[in-house]
């Protein structure tokens, strides 16, 4: 009798779990919702560098775009750091413990849960792994190599820049040098509409500096305080500020200053990224708009 109530009782357990364990099998994944799987390669990495790049409540198109720029320079610098001359091998070679060497910062599994919280992550993850594996392979080379059938000619910038929040415009990649000609100043109009477009602060430095330069852009490139001269983006960093786009008075208060924009200013707004994926805009037609002299194309 014992025996038959232990079968019995086992039998409804298993009946009980059936639909849950046949989920886990299913999906993969602990809550039965479906989760997409990558491989532990190129596009992996991608999605773990994603959210640390761009807010991942973005619309899934600027995600998309972000994920080209990353893959974009992520090859860049493995092939400088294994070298290799060939895109495809250095997508091959790259490996999660060499992206702080390559200079990336990205989120683990466990991380992304601290982050997020368990509720969340799988939401955020399995986005952040769409966003890679639907634009898998697509990368931002010049446009007169991108035109080779020969995949081993193309062309990658040394460095494809982006920042979250112009000044109402980006800036002329010229301020950075000969190296940069390629990238051309585009209007942000959105970006006036973030809660980081504006900013003021006042007593947060030790006296009144001098602005000396301007790009076209309204970004200070030079700057004097207590009688040494810095560069723009130098003296952001060293004193803290949001941009280098800003003004300076005195004030009873103490100095105070005014900044335009979060981040440096260059290449695509992530700001107006999303604006643009809100109002329809594929990711392809985003990255052109901030960089008009590349093309979207597959590496391999």
């Amino acid at each position: 009798m014992k025996e038959k109530i232990k079968t019995g009782i086992s039998v409804l357990i298993i009946l009980i779990l059936f639909p849950y364990v046949a989920a886990v099998f299913r999906t993969g994944s602990m809550s039965g919702t479906e989760q997409l799987t990558l491989d532990t390669g190129l596009e992996q990495l991608v999605a773990e560098i994603l959210p640390v790049q761009i807010p991942v409540s973005y619309e899934k198109e600027a995600l998309k775009a972000q994920a080209v720029i990353i893959r974009t320079n992520l090859l860049t610098r493995a092939m400088q750091y294994y070298g290799l001359s060939i895109a495809a091998e250095a997508a091959d070679a790259v490996r999660e413990e060499d992206l702080e060497t390559l200079g990336f910062d990205f989120y683990s599994r466990e991380e992304q849960i601290r982050l997020w919280g368990y509720e969340t992550w799988e939401q955020y993850a399995k986005k952040c792994s769409e966003a890679a594996e639907e634009t898998a392979g697509q990368v931002l080379a010049f446009a007169e190599g991108s035109q080779t059938e020969n995949k081993e000619e193309l062309r990658f910038p040394s460095d494809i820049p982006y920042h979250a929040v112009s000044a109402g415009v980006t800036r002329n990649g010229a301020v950075l040098g000969e190296e940069y000609s390629w990238l051309e100043s585009v209007e942000c109009p959105g970006d006036l509409q973030s809660a980081d477009y504006l900013k003021i602060e006042t007593g947060s430095l030790p006296g009144l500096p001098e602005i000396l330069a301007r790009d076209e852009a309204g970004y200070v490139t030079e700057v004097r305080l207590e009688g040494e001269v810095l560069g723009g983006e130098e003296f952001r960093k060293n004193y803290g500020l949001n941009s280098s786009c800003f003004t300076a008075e005195e004030t009873e208060e103490g100095v105070r200053i005014v900044t335009k924009g979060l981040g440096h200013g260059l290449g695509m707004s992530l700001y107006q990224a999303n604006l643009q994926a809100l109002s329809g805009s594929q990711y392809e037609e985003i990255l052109l708009y901030f960089y008009k002299n590349l093309k979207c194309i597959s590496f391999s």
